[in-house]
């Protein structure tokens, strides 16, 4: 729980230079999906004639971005080289003391590989995720509700099941999370990585879980009032904000916690204490 302050803490404090590397990839983000769809999606299920699977599943899924398929082979790309930046800018501040957004490209290649193997892992637990959600919730529907609109309970009950395998799923992922990290900070193997993870978070998985599922709380009850918003270009503004702080939150949070578990020192605490955040 103590990393959820100490993410906070950092963030804010260098949110101005981690914002703006991660921008592009909450814009494309912000146009092409929704906010915790996987949540947010049960507003416009209530209203929804369910006459089968796929009523639910594009429901859970962006339609248009799945069947053109660019949109979201351009939100792979830039989150990869976003998140790549951001970790390498992140672990530059943490070791030197200093927040610089020059020193960090020349070790971007550092982080690129790491970091594109766990995303297409990460997309694969999604999408895994996504059809395991869309299949339960459409049985439930037949079950409870028959084909048409779904009943209240049949609601209520959807909502319980869609947080309960989103849980399980960032359980799932949790210690993939520290393979980036591990593997440039200690030039381990894949193999070693994720061996190390694991002892990494041992007895200590709950409170990392915790403060993984934090952000996506707060982005999922703000992207389910988001969607009762009418203006398109509303919900694609703040849709941007919500993941610009997502990502933000959980680069932020995966090397606090990862320097903290493993008992690593940070020389940038007494500078973003101090309010000395370096040069640009």
């Amino acid at each position: 729980m103590a990393y959820i302050g100490r993410t906070f803490k950092y963030m804010f404090g260098a949110f101005w230079a981690l914002a703006l590397v991660c921008l592009p990839a909450a814009v494309a983000l912000g146009i092409f999906t929704k906010p915790m769809a996987s949540v947010s999606y049960l507003v416009t299920y209530a209203e929804t004639n369910v006459r089968g699977f796929t009523d639910i599943l594009w429901l859970v899924f962006n339609r248009y971005a799945t069947v053109k398929v660019y949109p979201l082979a351009l939100v792979f790309v830039t989150l990869v080289f976003c998140s790549s930046l951001c970790m390498s800018i992140v672990e530059k501040h943490f070791r030197v003391g200093k927040l610089m957004l020059r020193a960090p490209l020349k070790q971007i290649n550092n982080y690129f590989l790491p970091v594109l193997v766990t995303y297409v892992l990460l997309t694969l637990v999604i999408t895994l995720y996504g059809f395991i959600q869309s299949g339960v919730i459409a049985l439930l529907h037949v079950a409870i509700s028959g084909w048409g609109y779904p009943n209240a309970f049949n609601v209520v009950l959807a909502a319980v099941v869609s947080l309960g395998l989103f849980v399980l799923a960032v359980f799932v992922f949790c210690s993939a999370m520290y393979w980036t990290p591990m593997m440039v900070i200690y030039g381990f193997s894949f193999r070693d990585a994720a061996a190390s993870s694991f002892r990494l978070l041992d007895g200590k998985t709950g409170g990392i879980l915790i403060g993984l599922l934090t952000p996506f709380l707060i982005v999922a009850v703000a992207g389910t009032l988001l969607s009762f918003a009418g203006n398109v270009y509303v919900r694609c503004a703040v849709g941007v904000l919500l993941y610009l702080f997502l990502i933000v939150y959980v680069i932020s949070f995966i090397m606090v916690s990862m320097f903290g578990l493993s008992g690593m020192e940070r020389r940038d605490i007494k500078s973003y204490s101090g309010g000395n955040y370096g040069g640009v």
